[in-house]
């Protein structure tokens, strides 16, 4: 529901009023400690021209006392690309009858709603024969004060009014025809991986649409780094035809921040795919690309690069000088030589019997010369030891080597990793509403296993007050998803899940059960549904704010069914 502060001024001219289509409208403005609300806040309908059609909206007085409100019918027109509409009041005089909102009958006599009540207001629709087919919009006003079309007043009146949309769909020659206008990033380089995207969709048809689909970003090596689900499960984020205060543009605003790490800098892909229309589904999609790229890690990075290169070629050149002393060449004359004939090394190393390998074996043979005259542990210890101090310069390109082999395996695994956490927020002109993966995950699990859900698992001996207790889930297993599947695991035995979060910020092995005074037996069932979790009495130390009764912290040890 929708409260909006409505100002009547002399004419009735245009009211310009802010409404989101992309998010349901449940926000609710009080003025003098009253609160209004209507239900359903969005009618989504389609005709034939001729056709009537009746319903009724409910209107909700949750004060303590009664309210007289009243009813009335406007046009509204989307105004700009960021959702807003503009409310117009209906022309008595000049009006065609071309109009919805002339089209909608509803009664202007004061509707009585006693305290903590709801009472139906019943309204109709009837299409003239000669409608035009496509889209069409109105808006019904439920506030304290009726609308007035007093032409002498010239004072500015303000009353409370909440609104009830209506999207009609008359049938006839509809064209369904949308395509992405644009997508882009705001910034193309990031020093983490937070972006802002702007999806510009356009409406080139003559009824509204309602693009649904989703942005894949994924990273340099095309692993799937974050999913923002896009008008999926919604009414709202309608774009509305071509008119006179639009063009027919809606621009939707996501920002995304995904997990950090240092495997992931690079290159990152965004791909949107979306799907519209209802006589025929049509696709489009599009792609941009930005880069993640932490200036500072890169130079440190690049600056170990360069004095691991230097160490690498250093310890080359001195192994090849063991060679060549082996062959007997003495490394003055050698350079000598060496200025005169750019091939000298190798031929003379072939000519002498002297492979790469050599100086190994030769140092191999010693060491076990060394060994065989030894005759106690110490002397062995003291033997390898001193070995090891005279070869010390061999052992550390050994040790550089294997350390350089480590990180690019260590690199390569992390870069693929399949899933890493991320948040969403949805950007609209005067609201943001962020979710976590683990909520996405969630809901798409719960889309794939709708049917199972509805069922709960008779074999858990759940209480009525077990089933009623909040409990909140914070993933810490640093596996994404682990949490919305532990979620739906607990919702099928009959627990309620109020809370499901990810913070990978500290990854820990144990899950955890923290519970409140008076629900130690609540903890311990669960326990034993997640595989005998630790569980622990919260003593006010607990450095999660939330209010739940029972905190599961899921670690690496959880198994999920």
């Amino acid at each position: 529901m929708i409260l909006i502060s409505r100002k009547m001024i002399r004419n009735f001219s245009v009211v310009i009023a802010s409404f989101l289509f992309f998010f349901a409208p449940n926000l609710i403005f009080a003025q003098e400690s009253l609160t209004l609300s209507v239900s359903p806040t969005l009618f989504d309908m389609s005709a034939e021209k001729g056709q009537a059609w009746q319903s009724n909206v409910k209107v909700i007085n949750v004060n303590n006392y009664d309210l007289t409100v009243y009813a009335s019918v406007v046009n509204f027109v989307p105004r700009g690309e960021g959702g807003e509409v503009g409310f117009v009041p209906i022309d008595s005089e000049n009006g065609d009858n071309s109009t919805l909102a002339e089209w909608i009958t509803i009664t202007s006599e004061p509707i009585i709603i006693p305290s903590e009540k709801t009472v139906e207001v019943p309204f109709s629709i009837k299409v003239p024969d000669d409608a035009s087919p496509g889209g069409h919009y109105a808006a019904i006003l439920i506030g304290t004060k009726p609308l007035q079309d007093d032409k002498k007043q010239t004072k500015v009146q303000t009353s409370q009014m909440v609104t009830s949309l209506i999207f009609t769909r008359i049938a006839g020659d509809i064209i369904e025809l949308g395509d992405i206008r644009e997508f882009r990033t705001t910034e193309t380089l990031l020093s983490r991986p937070e972006a802002t995207f702007e999806l510009r969709f356009e409406n080139k048809g003559n009824v509204f649409l309602q693009p649904q689909g989703e942005i894949k970003i994924t990273n340099m090596w095309g692993e799937e780094r974050g999913i923002i689900p896009i008008n999926q499960n919604s009414q709202y984020g309608k774009v509305p035809q071509k008119t006179g205060g639009s063009d027919g543009i809606r621009k939707f605003t996501f920002t995304w921040k995904g997990e950090w790490s240092i495997a992931d800098i690079g290159r990152y892909t965004a791909t949107v795919a979306l799907g519209y229309g209802t006589d025929n589904r049509q696709f489009t999609s599009a792609k941009t690309t930005f880069w993640v790229i932490p200036f500072k890690l890169v130079f440190g990075v690049l600056f170990g690069l360069i004095i691991f290169g230097f160490l690498v070629t250093w310890l080359i050149r001195l192994y090849v000088r063991k060679m060549l002393t082996m062959a007997g060449l003495d490394i003055a004359d050698y350079q000598a030589l060496k200025a005169k004939e750019k091939k000298l090394t190798s031929k003379y190393l072939n000519k002498s019997g002297i492979k790469f390998h050599t100086p190994v074996k030769v140092g191999i043979l010693d060491l076990k010369e060394q060994l065989s005259t030894s005759r106690s542990y110490a002397e062995y210890l003291k033997t390898a030891w001193n070995f090891s101090v005279k070869n010390r310069l061999f052992f550390l390109g050994i040790i550089l080597i294997i350390a350089f082999m480590i990180v690019i395996v260590w690199y390569v695994t992390n870069a693929n990793t399949s899933h890493r956490a991320f948040e969403v927020t949805y950007i609209n002109s005067d609201s943001k509403v962020s979710v976590n993966s683990e909520e996405i995950i969630y809901n798409e699990l719960k889309n794939s296993a709708e049917e199972d859900l509805i069922k709960t698992d008779t074999n858990n001996d759940i209480s009525s007050t077990t089933a009623s207790l909040n409990i909140a889930l914070v993933n810490r297993s640093g596996i994404p998803g682990v949490g919305a599947e532990v979620k739906l695991k607990l919702e099928k035995a009959g627990y309620k899940v109020s809370e499901l979060e990810a913070d990978f910020t500290s990854t820990q092995k144990r899950t955890v059960i923290i519970y409140q005074e008076d629900y130690d037996t609540d903890a311990l069932k669960i326990s034993a549904d997640l595989s005998n979790a630790l569980i622990s009495l919260n003593d006010g130390t607990n450095e999660d704010k939330m209010e739940e009764p029972i905190i599961i912290y899921l670690g690496s040890d959880i198994v999920t069914e």
